[in-house]
């Protein structure tokens, strides 16, 4: 009898299974579950799960709802970081005071989904930015009443959140005021004491409270008030209290001191957060403490420094630095003036006096307790500055250094995700400080990278790199797209492809966001070719590679070009079809359609001639009048005029006879020709002075001309022009029977597709009657 061997275990060390909780098992990350892909439509996508512990968030339409265009959030979670079931559960069945609702639960292709309310765009974290400093104390408490609501609603249900932080508290406006709402519930657990277990660690280090610090957490209402503390604290300061950014740095900060409150103001502010920011959990505000501050209390708060028994040193005094009409002592305020007035800062860094000034500034804080580990870096600084005028990058760094917690700026504009869409959307709007700041970048790329030091800054460094090679690579782009004979003939296609700044703020963006950019110029060009009336050959030729956003980008701004031509294409289709059903076996129709028409038909032909002829009774006229002429010239002049008018109009009217309604005009008659030609000089008229003068210098020289040939050569303009329209009348006549005998040839019974080829149908004859002649 056999046997199968028994089951070895292999570590991932050595090549075995890794851990299944880092698996990606998720067939997308960034896009509605196939599984409910019938009943959403996405919206946005809000967040990609980068990670098997993140969830997939997402704005949904629902459209089995009774409200389908009601945006939801759709949130799809690993399967081995579902969200704790009776937190669902609670937050489904129980509607609390400024907490995220819980509309439905379930699974969908093996993993866990929520469907909630959606509470807006703008998180916390967005509405400081967009309200820098300070809040103020009357607004604070508004909002510490809102915050303990809802987390007294939480631990009353026996639930820690776990993960209170700006970017989970979405700010809505109501009215005058602003409503918040707690949300992301992914990292919350129900009943954490209900038996002794470790947590796995959640949450982030600049808002999570000392004790939570372990690679097993700890769970405890405690840490959710912490978490309070430090929102509030952020708010009244109007930056964060902690210093230190990196995630070891901020955790080793929290276990051996308190975070610096020293800087709120407001008194009552200052003790909330000190209650609430108390290291020893045992000591710290609860929801009663905070309860009874916001009825006006004032609940013991323990000393400061409990757990820390060195009493921070007190820093000596900063002389002032003298600086666009202000003097600063602090650090972060010089940083804050030196981008925003950057032009003013350029003249003061060129001025020896007033390097050497801000170097011996500098030197004061060589001796601080606070910026020990950054003597290195401000000694270099002063070297720069004593050395001449410092180059971009290093202005950058001074700024770096002189506010390490400024979110990344660069002359006032964030230079964010968001803030550099912001500055394409200037640049493509012609705005002057726009394309000024771009180009300067573009000149100094290693400011980006420097930038990426600074909070938000992250992956600017990466920008650096990618935004040059999209400048280097677009004239190649340029020059393979214009070896393209469709394009090439495209009015002004140079002008529109030129590598502008404006175009380089588009670069930027590409560089800064690639996935997030390139999707939205696939889908854009994409939706536009689709809704064109008519195929575009050069067009669609540029959409041949989708994935190459260059490529889509220069779709994107040849777009309108595509569109007139479309357009055009169009026209001339539903042009042929009218022909076309005009050819077709329809001969009693056709007989009366070209009755119908056969009135403005001659119209359009009387008044074309017309407008040829008029110009020579003006002339004779006027030079019989002024008598420039001689008096032998005018008679030839008449004698020629009358036989050349009724021969221009006799050749336009039998034109118009033969070729007929609606074949004739606009793009075979006269009258046609005529207005398409002035809308040239009609277009410089409108221009600018310079063309409205060009244009009426050649109306004068084309009437002086005139006047001139009448004089010397009175037959020569007549008969010319009586030539020429014989011949092109003949030209006319004879290419409309060409098309018409193509196109009958060719006739299918049913319609065609405007713009592309039709599919080869039965043949089908048609008979010719004298109305079709």
């Amino acid at each position: 009898m056999s046997t199968t061997l028994p089951t070895d275990f292999l570590p991932p060390e050595s090549g075995g299974v890794t851990d299944a909780r880092l698996v990606e098992t998720r067939e997308v990350t960034a896009a509605v579950p196939p599984g409910l892909a019938r009943r959403f439509v996405l919206l946005r996508v809000l967040r990609e799960a980068e990670a098997a512990s993140q969830a997939v968030v997402l704005r949904v339409r629902d459209l089995e709802s009774e409200t389908p265009d009601v945006p939801l959030v759709l949130k799809w979670y690993h399967r081995m970081h579902a969200p704790d079931r009776e937190v669902s559960r609670v937050l489904r069945e129980e509607e609390g005071p400024h907490l995220e609702r819980v509309l439905e639960t379930g699974k969908s292709d093996g993993h866990p989904y929520q469907l909630c309310r959606s509470h807006g765009e703008s998180h916390l974290g967005d509405h400081q930015r967009q309200h820098p400093g300070a809040a103020p104390a009357r607004r604070l408490v508004r909002f510490v009443r809102q915050l303990h609501a809802a987390v007294s609603f939480l631990h009353e249900h026996e639930i820690v959140h776990r993960d209170i932080t700006p970017d989970n508290i979405m700010v809505e406006a109501r009215a005058d005021t602003a409503e918040i709402v707690l949300i992301d519930f992914g990292a919350a657990v129900h009943r954490p004491d209900d038996e002794v277990r470790r947590f796995d660690w959640r949450g982030k280090p600049l808002y999570l409270a000392p004790e939570a610090g372990s690679r097993l957490q700890s769970v405890s209402e405690a840490m959710d008030w912490w978490s309070v503390g430090m929102v509030t604290a952020q708010l009244a300061l109007g930056r964060h209290p902690m210093d230190e950014r990196e995630d070891e740095a901020v955790l080793n900060a929290l276990a051996t001191r308190d975070p610096d409150l020293s800087g709120i103001g407001d008194r009552r502010v200052r003790m909330l957060c000190e209650g609430l920011l108390t290291r020893d959990p045992e000591h710290r505000w609860g929801a009663v403490e905070v309860a009874d501050w916001l009825a006006g209390g004032s609940p013991a708060t323990a000393p400061r420094g409990f757990g820390d028994p060195s009493a921070p040193r007190p820093e000596p005094a900063i002389r002032p630095f003298a600086f666009a009409g202000e003097e600063f002592t602090r650090r972060e305020d010089l940083a804050r003036a030196l981008d925003h007035y950057h032009e003013a800062a350029r003249r003061m860094l060129a001025e020896p006096e007033s390097r050497a000034a801000l170097a011996r500034w500098l030197g004061q804080f060589e001796t601080t307790r606070a910026h020990d580990s950054g003597r290195s870096t401000l000694a270099a600084l002063r070297e720069g500055l004593a050395a001449g005028p410092p180059a971009p990058e290093l202005v950058v760094r001074l700024i770096n250094w002189l506010g390490p917690r400024l979110e990344a700026t660069c002359w006032g504009m964030p230079m964010t995700a968001r803030g550099i869409r912001e500055l394409s959307a200037l640049a493509q709007q012609g705005d002057s400080g726009a394309l000024e700041l771009v180009e300067h970048l573009r000149g100094h790329p290693e400011i980006l990278t420097a930038l990426a030091e600074r909070p938000f800054g992250q992956g600017l460094d990466a920008v650096a790199e990618r935004w040059p090679a999209h400048r280097r690579r677009w004239p190649h782009l340029v020059r393979e797209i214009r070896r393209n004979q469709d394009i090439a003939r495209l009015r002004g296609v140079r002008h529109v492809l030129t590598q502008t700044a404006a175009l380089d703020a588009r670069l930027l963006e590409l560089a800064r966001e690639p996935d997030r950019t390139a999707t939205r110029l696939a889908t854009e060009t994409l939706t536009l070719r689709d809704g064109l009336p008519a195929a575009v050959p050069w067009f669609h030729w540029l959409l041949t590679v989708p994935d190459d956003p260059l490529r889509l980008l220069a779709a994107q701004l040849l777009a309108p070009s595509a569109v007139r031509e479309a357009n055009v294409r169009h026209a001339r289709f539903l042009e042929e079809e009218a022909e076309r059903l005009m050819a077709e076996d329809q001969d009693g129709v056709i007989a009366v359609m070209r009755r119908l028409d056969r009135l403005p038909t001659l119209g359009w032909a009387l008044m074309g001639a017309t407008v040829l002829t008029a110009p020579w009774c003006f002339l004779i006229g006027l030079a019989d009048v002024l008598g420039r002429a001689p008096q032998e010239a005018v008679v030839i002049g008449w004698l020629l005029a009358l036989p050349g008018t009724a021969a221009v109009f006799a050749a336009e009217l039998l034109t118009a006879t033969y070729i007929g309604p609606p074949a004739y005009h606009p793009r075979r008659s006269l009258a046609g020709l005529l207005i398409r030609t002035a809308e040239r000089p009609a277009t410089a008229a409108l221009g600018g002075w310079r063309a409205r003068l060009l244009a009426a210098l050649c109306l004068v020289a084309l009437f002086l001309l005139g006047f001139e040939a009448l004089t010397a050569v009175p037959w020569l303009w007549p008969a010319v022009t009586v030539a020429a329209l014989a011949g092109w009348s003949l030209y006319r006549c004879h290419r409309w029977r060409v098309e018409r005998r193509e196109r009958r040839s060719r006739a299918t019974p049913g319609p065609r597709t405007p713009g592309r080829r039709g599919t080869a149908g039965t043949a089908h004859t048609t008979r010719t009657t004298g109305a079709d002649i």
